[in-house]
């Protein structure tokens, strides 16, 4: 097996999850703060990160609207995943369950954990037979290399940037649970969410966004796929005034998107975005029903 595949699955499959089509009629968990799933797989990652994203790939890969789309679905995953199935007995569409990935800008390195029904042999096995190596954690096919320490019987933690050593020493010279800007921010969102994210704005996305006016410092993301879409996003801002300008442009934004002709069709989507202010922060609300979902499969917009 390819290491990087392994992680541009994970990350296919986290793509996959965003899709609207992926709703279930299952409530989502309240609260904030970090879900039972996530929570034990962030004492195992770096303390310096600069952003945190959590998916729950099991949460929408159980959805009755997922397996009702699974066949237009899968058409989407690399056909190296059923050749990992079939010569490995490793499924990663049904045996991933959890993905948090941690990581900081400043320092280029991230760390991908996975948590899932596979075992450290039986991942290690299929590594050698699809062709690769394994000295120490360290994975390589194809002259492309992994690093990989598992922390657990059913968790793995993966990157390019830092040995499987390295890897190990960050979590135990403190890890997110001890990183207190990061953890208030996830106090702020619902992590049991299908996708949830939180952290700093990187330079090159705040830059983009400065344009439009200020540039926020920080912020948090979280998608809760049940029986509607719910998407929360909250942007946090050096000063309440950046936060109310911005809030405001948004809204003649919005006001101006719904005056358009073409958007007559989306006004009910357009009409189901709120935004509200709380000192330096402005939250954005969006939410997208069933019957919203099937009048944009009618439309075309869909992307299957």
């Amino acid at each position: 097996m390819k290491p990087q595949h392994f992680i541009a699955t994970t990350a296919l499959l986290a793509a996959i999850s965003l899709a609207p089509t992926a709703c279930s009629k299952d409530k989502a968990g309240g609260g904030g703060g970090a879900s039972a799933a996530s929570a034990g797989m962030l004492t195992m990652l770096p303390k310096d990160s600069a952003g945190v994203v959590g998916i729950s790939w099991a949460k929408a890969r159980s959805s009755d609207l997922f397996k009702q789309y699974e066949s237009k679905l899968m058409k989407q995953i690399p056909g190296e995943v059923a050749k990992i199935k079939t010569e490995c007995g490793i499924d990663l569409v049904a045996d991933i369950n959890t993905v948090v990935v941690a990581g900081n800008t400043d320092t280029k390195k991230a760390v991908v954990a996975v948590r899932g029904s596979f075992d450290q042999a039986k991942v290690e096995a299929c590594i050698v037979k699809m062709g690769g190596t394994n000295e120490g954690g360290v994975y390589t096919v194809e002259g492309e290399v992994t690093n990989a320490y598992w922390a657990g019987k059913d968790v793995v933690l993966l990157s390019e940037g830092l040995s499987p050593d390295q890897i190990k020493a960050a979590s135990a010279e403190g890890s997110v649970k001890d990183n207190a800007p990061l953890m208030k921010l996830i106090s702020k969102i619902d992590t049991s969410a299908t996708i949830w994210a939180v952290g700093e704005v990187p330079p090159e996305v705040g830059s983009m966004m400065g344009a439009m006016g200020k540039a926020p410092n920080s912020g948090y993301l979280s998608l809760g796929i049940t029986s509607s879409v719910k998407l929360k996003v909250g942007m946090i801002f050096d000063s309440a005034e950046d936060a109310s300008s911005t809030k405001a442009m948004i809204g003649m934004g919005l006001s101006m998107a719904k005056g358009q002709p073409a958007a007559k069709p989306f006004k009910k989507l357009l009409d189901g975005i709120s935004t509200e202010l709380s000192d330096d922060t402005v939250v954005i609300s969006a939410k997208i029903t069933e019957a919203d979902l099937t009048q944009l499969q009618g439309m075309g917009e869909m992307p299957f």
